[in-house]
């Protein structure tokens, strides 16, 4: 393994498997050094120049490179008798989409055809009501009829109902995990997640096998649901639900936030609080009402000011000038202005 390309799965394994190095540092390793063996020879001033004193001083000794490849090859065997690939950052097949990401994960397991660039991501809470249900379909068959494929996390509720709204009208989805891909949570879903593979779609990870999905990794995996997507929609939540860490993401990351507007009775459900948050108040109270903190609120006081953060739905009609602002996101990837947004929408009933 000492031979073996830092820029590779392989050679990225190898880093992160090393005491004291994480996904950052390890990226910068392979940028800098060629193969793994270089890194081993360097001068230390050279090491110190990336890493501290310790870890520089852990990187001289072989044996310890050589134990971690001997854990990075056992990862990639796995990978390979349960049909995963495993992707470096510094890959051709690596999505786009996540490259472009400051925290991005320099390693991706994926299981199935990768996720294409005509991405949005569909959460919302666990527990749905009519409300959330109907909406779910409703706006999932319109975004699969216009070739926009479908990221959720796989998890019940919402997640679980965007995916299968995603297969039965024929679409493209793929199921973001927040633990290993050897095992599917939640058990329940083992079903829909062979169903998403049988259906072209995929299941996505940056998590190494056996790693269970932690509430610290849900929160790791939001991040890449709405990294892969051009927008979120967010179906339905209360405004602490856990949709509003993809919220937050979805933002931060200058996605498109989309949420449809519950009307009557079903405004008053605890789980729509969340949405009409986002959906009526200026950017300053919603930051209240969110308890946004730091660069999160910044980012909100300054570029949404006194109007909502997200995209009003507030009925079927609405549906046209959502396409259009999908298609004009897209056609202006890796722009940093914020595009503007439609002509306020009808106050039809969604239902």
């Amino acid at each position: 393994m000492i031979g073996t390309e830092t820029r590779s799965a392989a050679g990225i394994l190898t880093l992160t498997a090393l005491r004291g190095i994480g996904p950052a540092t390890a990226e910068r390793l392979a940028e800098r050094f060629s193969i793994l063996d270089a890194i081993v020879e360097a001068e230390p001033a050279k090491l110190r120049s990336v890493v501290s004193a310790a870890i520089a001083q852990s990187l001289h000794e072989p044996t310890a490179i050589f134990h971690a490849g001997e854990k990075a090859q056992r990862v990639l065997d796995e990978a390979d008798r349960r049909g995963v690939r495993v992707l470096s950052i510094f890959d051709t097949d690596y999505p786009d989409a996540l490259r472009s990401l400051s925290d991005r994960p320099p390693i991706l397991f994926v299981k199935g055809k990768l996720p294409p660039r005509r991405s949005v991501a569909c959460i919302g809470t666990r527990e749905p009501s009519e409300f959330g249900e109907i909406v779910s379909d409703k706006i999932v068959e319109a975004l699969v009829g216009s070739k926009w494929a479908i990221v959720s996390g796989l998890a019940i509720g919402v997640d679980t109902l965007s995916h299968q709204a995603a297969l039965r009208h024929d679409g493209q989805t793929i199921a973001v995990m927040a633990g290993g891909l050897d095992g599917i949570y939640p058990k329940q879903n083992a079903k829909l997640a062979n169903e998403i593979l049988e259906k072209g779609g995929a299941l996505v990870s940056e998590q190494p096998f056996g790693v269970p999905p932690s509430p610290r990794n849900l929160v790791q995996r939001d991040r890449l649901q709405s990294g892969l997507s051009i927008a979120t929609f967010v179906m339905q939540t209360d405004i602490k639900g856990g949709s509003m860490h993809t919220v937050r993401f979805t933002l931060q990351q200058n996605r498109l936030l989309f949420a449809p507007v519950p009307q009557g009775r079903h405004a008053a459900e605890p789980k729509s609080q969340g949405i009409l948050a986002m959906t009526q108040l200026p950017a300053m109270q919603f930051a209240d009402a969110a308890r946004a903190e730091g660069e999160y609120r910044r980012i909100l006081i300054e570029r949404y000011r006194n109007r909502p953060v997200a995209v009003p739905l507030a009925s079927r009609e609405d549906y046209a000038s959502m396409l259009d602002l999908l298609e004009t996101r897209i056609s202006s990837v890796g722009e940093d202005t914020p595009l503007a947004r439609p002509s306020a929408p009808s106050q039809m009933s969604m239902l």
